[in-house]
């Protein structure tokens, strides 16, 4: 316990850094100070400060953290449900739904004419009804067995990515254009709307995650040990597979896609507290949180730091080239092949 408290200081410490270097190094050259420069010479500074801050800057950095902690929960919530430490939040399809649901509303004008909340909430449509979908289809083979389910989301995310790239074929330029962005993963919101319906939803199903954590260690030992020793397997991997994709289907409505941050976390923080469930569900979500905004600071920076450039890098894309690497490494070091 005294190891997981350090652990949890330690991390809680990371990302203060991280939130101030944020706030302070801004976007495309844009800081901390060019805010109270823009806000000097109005009546109230600080307040209107402050009210800058929190349209931009403050809700990016609280849902970066928000999303990098509920991807990690739900990357090792389900690859503890699927005994598989290669299952990621994006498995069952959720990410392929959601942007099916987003590619929908581009091509209908929703986004131009209601803006990105519509387009969010038809993301999260998208991957609630791929859910459900998957849920049943488990169901109809009289089994909701992990294969089952996992199969079920393959399909299903196979036949919505299909459905996307034709809606893009089918699309005008400019709609296209926005549908490819979307997909590349950014967390360019304005305003803390979107913040609160992310925290609102990580608090729902982040609760389920931490209330099973014995279930999930015991799932991971086999569903006949589980039920062995009392754990009424169905029920809990349903509890966990709504609450997990609960999760992912938040962050994706608003965020987009951001690759690897749900498979890449949780194998980082088993090598740090093991993999009970109890200690490794906290620091996945401390971890996450200081990972995504951390990549996306370097990501919207690093063309202004080498060339001047006011272009961002979308952070589903460096996510995915970070992941890239670590599975690279995994696949040539003889120490963690054993992991795969």
């Amino acid at each position: 316990m005294t190891r997981l408290r350090t652990w949890l200081i330690g991390l809680a410490a990371v990302w203060a850094v991280i939130a101030a270097a944020s706030l302070l190094l801004g976007t495309t050259g844009v800081s901390l100070f060019d805010y109270w420069r823009e806000a000097a010479g109005r009546p109230r500074p600080v307040l209107e400060m402050w009210r800058l801050m929190l349209t931009l800057p403050v809700p990016r950095l609280a849902v970066g953290t928000l999303a990098g902690a509920s991807l990690a929960v739900a990357g090792a919530m389900f690859q503890a449900i699927f005994r598989n430490p290669l299952a990621s939040p994006y498995t069952l399809g959720v990410s392929s739904s959601a942007s099916l649901g987003a590619a929908v509303a581009f091509a209908f004008g929703a986004g131009l004419w209601h803006g990105a909340s519509a387009v969010s909430g038809a993301a999260f449509i998208g991957a609630i009804v791929c859910v459900t979908i998957v849920y049943l289809i488990a169901g109809a083979t009289r089994r909701y067995g992990s294969a089952a389910l996992l199969l079920a989301g393959l399909t299903l995310g196979f036949i919505s990515s299909a459905l996307v790239v034709l809606i893009m074929y089918l699309a005008d330029v400019r709609d296209a254009d926005q549908i490819m962005r979307w997909m590349m993963g950014s967390l360019e919101i304005v305003g803390m709307d979107p913040v609160y319906e992310v925290l609102a939803l990580a608090a729902v199903a982040g609760g389920v995650a931490v209330w099973l954590h014995r279930d999930l260690d015991l799932l991971m030992m086999g569903e006949t040990l589980a039920a062995g020793r009392g754990v009424s397997v169905r029920r809990s991997r349903r509890l966990v597979y709504f609450s997990g994709s609960l999760l992912t289907a938040g962050v994706v409505a608003h965020c987009g896609p951001i690759g690897f941050v749900g498979l890449l976390v949780p194998h980082i923080c088993r090598s740090l507290v093991g993999a009970t469930h109890g200690r490794l569900l906290p620091v996945c979500a401390l971890v996450g949180a200081c990972f995504l905004p951390l990549c996306d600071l370097v990501a919207r920076n690093a063309l202004w730091w080498i060339g001047g450039e006011s272009r961002q890098i979308p952070v589903g894309v460096f996510t995915g080239l970070i992941g890239g690497v670590f599975f690279v490494y995994l696949l040539v070091s003889r120490r963690s092949r054993s992991v795969l």
